[in-house]
């Protein structure tokens, strides 16, 4: 699985903050209130917030313990899945909200409710967006991990690595084909 790429980020974040504007504008033009998500949207944020960090802390504490005695490592693909797609979606909805601000701002100021909402999802999501890349790093298999020990496997010098694929025949006991 790839992991997340900050050129991606900016672009959902770029795209939808056009969008953003766009809705704002046409809203405004047609007497419509502005496309903002309210407060219990938040709310919801963050509760998704909370999941992805409990849900990550449990795979970075899963990280030290022993292979055997580790969690279905599905699990723990789950929670990156959740982390990356908290992050998509942190930068939708902050991109967004970026755009209403950009059109709102200057006409309704800094004390209005739109803006006031705006901004607090603006915020909620880069939270969104940092935790999710935090979480996508706490998953990560580390390097050092390569014996089903959980420990660092070692060659003894002058091995080269390469395990035998099939046994050497016994060329004491060989007898030709008759």
């Amino acid at each position: 699985m790839s992991s997340l790429r900050v050129g991606w980020i900016l672009v959902v974040v770029l795209s939808t903050a056009i969008l953003g504007w766009l809705g704002a504008f046409f809203a405004a033009e047609s007497g419509w209130p502005a496309p903002v998500l309210g407060y219990t949207s938040v709310v919801t944020l963050a509760a998704v917030i909370l999941l992805e960090l409990i849900l990550g802390i449990r795979v970075l504490k899963d990280r030290q313990r022993p292979v055997a005695e580790r969690l279905n490592p599905v699990a723990a693909a789950r929670t990156l899945v959740l982390a990356q797609a908290g992050t998509y979606a942190g930068a939708a909805i902050g991109g967004w909200h970026a755009g209403m601000l950009v059109h709102r701002v200057p006409q309704a100021g800094f004390g209005s409710d739109i803006v006031t909402e705006a901004s607090v999802q603006v915020i909620t999501a880069l939270v969104l967006v940092i935790v999710g890349f935090v979480v996508e790093q706490w998953c990560r298999i580390p390097p050092e991990d390569t014996d089903g020990n959980g420990g660092n496997h070692q060659n003894p010098p002058g091995a080269s690595g390469v395990q035998p694929t099939a046994r050497r025949a016994d060329t004491d006991s060989w007898s030709p084909p008759r």
